[in-house]
């Protein structure tokens, strides 16, 4: 709790305010002053602490307050009050303006009404602001960044973008070939998240792009071809062959040179010697056969002849046979191969023949050496030069076109299924690309991003929104005890708190209340403030433990009848159990409730020192003010008018006035004594002016005296506050004569009020 103002500078009255050996701040703490002394203003630094705001009352002033807590001191000053350590809650005038709002528009007349656990409508502004902040924050999310998503989100929303290119890519592209199964909206989400990284990867060539759409498009048509073509080449073999036969000869035994020179005859006696053997005579002249002639041409048509002539004829017939094995070989027609494939497989076609040709041409020359070798049986004959030719690698190269056709016939759904992905992925990133969409997609995300930061400034500022709708209505309950306390208050029950619209609404007698008087402002005030305490008490777990209180004048503007309910209330309040509220503080300028309050038992009389304590706050000669221990002759009545008796004739009686400490109370002392005194003397005047004339005589000196007291009344103009140097020397006069006439003219009086 607070112990010590060490400190205030420049704080409204109190210019340049030290403790200066002060008793500390008790528990609860009792002020007195008289009006305009800074009560109010003390006050006002109870309720910087309150908002933790050094600046809410007399910017640029200074203050250092002293607290403690577990037996640990701590200094605070105007720098550190956001760190101050315990609850405030301040009643004064400032705190009634708050209570009441005229926010009723387009009315003849503005009732009262205030919010409820919202005094000063402060909740509401709040709430006010939160909906618009949360308003241009919806506004910027949906009109700003929401508009950016919707638009993304129309290429995979159904019948969107996405829809319309994948219907698109089928009929213009891909020749309706492929179904809506196999490309539709979802198909084209699914390529987009696959190749959006790097677009320009999937983007084919003109040639490989159609060849691609070939394949993606293809339907399989064709059958599988023979593809193990093969052919045992011979050619090598046959060349030797005939390299034998034509260097091989045959023996002559006997000379024929006719036979040597005529082929035809050679070959026609060859043949006839098989028709003659055995035979004397020739069949075709009919001539005898010479003794030895048959014997002599067996000689010259040898062995030997005969096993060259029988290889030429061998061999001819394997090239024949070689000739007619190559012409076997068929191969199937180009159309019955896919499209792709025709080209490569009719150039091997077309390399095949050519060698065949070749090779053939080979075989001739063969045949021809052979029959060389047939006119000359009996000389080496040198063989012509045989190119060696092979049809083996045109054979591959046929094979190889043949059975790429069959394995892409065998893998013809894989390849289709390949090329489709392909060209799909082809046309999508070119569309991509023309629609910017990666772009656009980063724009997306960081709209998102940026919705997501407003949708938890949303969601934070709602909460915050809804916790402070629950403040208000929080106090609904507080309702009947409000109207209680302000029954005990008024001494009436035509002024109630009634709810409407989430609102405390003033109504006198069914209808809406106006023209409050200033009473009855600051008693519905502070019924509310103590209902605001009670709900701190309530609160789980209870805040009030933690809280300081400062109640300034209470009975402000309030008549003598309500003294007695402020005080009932207040110790009935503050008189539960010792841990209830951490530090009280009351201050008033009134006496006989300053009185009733240091009388209560329950509060302040009789309290241990550590309990409770009694101070004053008042003017000094250079109208600043301070704060002091209460004078020992406040705490010996029980009554103002004795009270100010006792103050007037203090001074009275010394002899060096100038010593006397409370100079500046002197004026409104003495007028507030003759204002009792003259009520008691003649109490049907409501002018004390007039109670004077009639108290006094004319020619009494204290009657003149109140022109200076007419001066001093509560010193309420600046002027003449400014003068009040001059004024204050005037009031020892003005209280010699008052004490002398009550002295000689009120004998009884005197003797009571000096027995005291």
């Amino acid at each position: 709790m607070i112990t010590k103002i060490s400190k205030l500078k420049s704080f409204g009255i109190f210019q340049d305010f030290a403790w200066n050996g002060l008793n500390t701040f008790k528990r609860k703490n009792l002020i007195y002053g008289l009006n305009y002394s800074g009560k109010t203003t003390l006050s006002k630094l109870f309720q910087n602490l309150e908002f933790k705001d050094k600046n809410r009352n007399f910017q640029g002033a200074e203050f250092e307050i002293i607290t403690t807590q577990e037996d640990t001191n701590k200094n605070h000053n105007q720098d550190d009050i956001e760190n101050f350590g315990f609850d405030v809650k301040v009643f004064n005038a400032q705190y009634i303006k708050r209570i009441f709002t005229w926010d009723i528009p387009n009315s003849d007349f503005k009732p009262i009404s205030f919010y409820l656990g919202d005094p000063s409508g402060e909740l509401d502004k709040k709430i006010k602001h939160l909906n618009k902040q949360i308003g241009q924050l919806e506004n910027i999310r949906d009109n700003r960044y929401q508009i950016r998503i919707d638009d993304f989100n129309d290429y995979t929303k159904q019948g969107g973008k996405f829809s319309a290119k994948a219907k698109d890519i089928r009929a213009n592209y891909l020749d309706n070939k492929i179904d809506q199964n196999k490309l539709n909206k979802g198909i084209i989400e699914q390529i987009t998240n696959a190749i959006k990284d790097n677009l320009d990867n999937h983007i084919l060539s003109e040639k490989d792009k159609d060849k691609t759409k070939e394949e993606a498009i293809a339907e399989n048509t064709f059958e599988p071809q023979k593809d193990d073509y093969s052919f045992n080449e011979n050619l090598d073999t046959l060349k030797t062959t005939v390299k034998t036969i034509l260097e091989d000869t045959a023996p002559k035994s006997i000379s024929f040179p006719e036979l040597d020179d005529d082929k035809a005859l050679f070959d026609w006696v060859q043949t006839g010697i098989k028709i003659h053997e055995n035979e004397t005579e020739c069949k075709f002249c009919t001539k005898e056969l010479p003794e030895d002639r048959i014997s002599n041409l067996n000689s010259y048509y040898s062995k030997k002849l005969q096993e060259i002539q029988k290889a030429i004829k061998d061999t001819k017939n394997a090239i024949s046979t070689e000739r007619n094995t190559i012409d076997d070989i068929t191969f199937p027609d180009k159309k019955n191969l896919g499209n792709s494939f025709q080209n490569d497989y009719q150039k091997a076609i077309k390399d095949f023949k050519e060698t065949v040709k070749k090779y053939k041409s080979q075989l001739t020359t063969l045949e021809k050496n052979l029959k060389r070798k047939e006119s000359d049986y009996f000389n080496n004959i040198k063989a012509t030069e045989i190119e060696s030719i092979s049809l083996v690698e045109n054979l591959v190269e046929i094979n190889k076109s043949v059975k790429a056709h069959n394995d892409w016939i065998s893998e013809f759904d894989d390849n289709k299924k390949t090329a489709l992905g392909k060209i799909l992925n082809h046309y999508v990133a070119e569309y991509l690309k023309h629609e910017n969409y990666i772009d656009k997609e980063e724009d997306k995300n960081r709209a998102s991003s940026i919705i997501e930061n407003l949708n938890s400034r949303i969601q934070s500022s709602t909460a915050d929104k809804l916790n402070f709708e629950t403040e208000l209505k929080s106090n609904v309950k507080g309702q009947e005890e409000l109207n209680t306390t302000l029954n005990i208050l008024l001494h009436r029950n035509d002024i109630k708190i009634e709810i409407r619209n989430d609102k405390f609404t003033l109504e006198r007698s069914g209808f809406p209340a106006n023209n409050l008087s200033e009473g009855e402002k600051s008693a519905i005030a502070f019924a509310y403030f103590l209902t605001e305490l009670k709900a701190l008490r309530n609160d789980d777990p209870p805040k009030l433990p933690n809280t300081i209180i400062f109640i300034d004048d209470p009975i402000s503007s309030l008549d003598s009848n309500h003294i007695f309910q402020v005080r009932s209330l207040l110790q009935n309040f503050f008189q539960k159990k010792d841990d209830d509220f951490l530090q009280l503080f009351i201050s008033t300028h009134n006496f006989d409730f300053f009185s009733m309050m240091m009388d209560s038992t329950e509060l302040f009389k009789n309290q241990k020192n550590a309990q409770a304590d009694f101070y004053m706050v008042k003017r000094k000669d250079d109208n600043t003010s301070t704060v002091t221990d209460l004078p020992e002759n406040f705490k010996k009545h029980n009554s103002e008018y004795a009270s100010l008796f006792s103050v007037l004739k203090e001074y009275h009686s010394l002899e060096k006035k100038e010593e006397f400490k409370y100079t500046i109370l002197l004026p409104n002392t003495m007028r507030r004594f003759l204002e009792l005194y003259t009520s008691m003397k003649f109490p049907t005047s409501n002018s004390l002016e007039s109670r004077i004339k009639e108290v006094f005589s004319v020619e009494d000196d204290t009657y003149h005296n109140t022109k200076l007291l007419h001066w001093f009344s509560h010193q309420n103009q600046l002027e003449k506050v400014q003068q009040h140097d001059d004024k204050i020397f005037q009031i020892e006069d003005a209280i010699s004569e008052l004490m002398e006439h009550i002295k000689q003219n009120d004998k009884l009086h005197w003797q009571g009020l000096n027995g005291m």
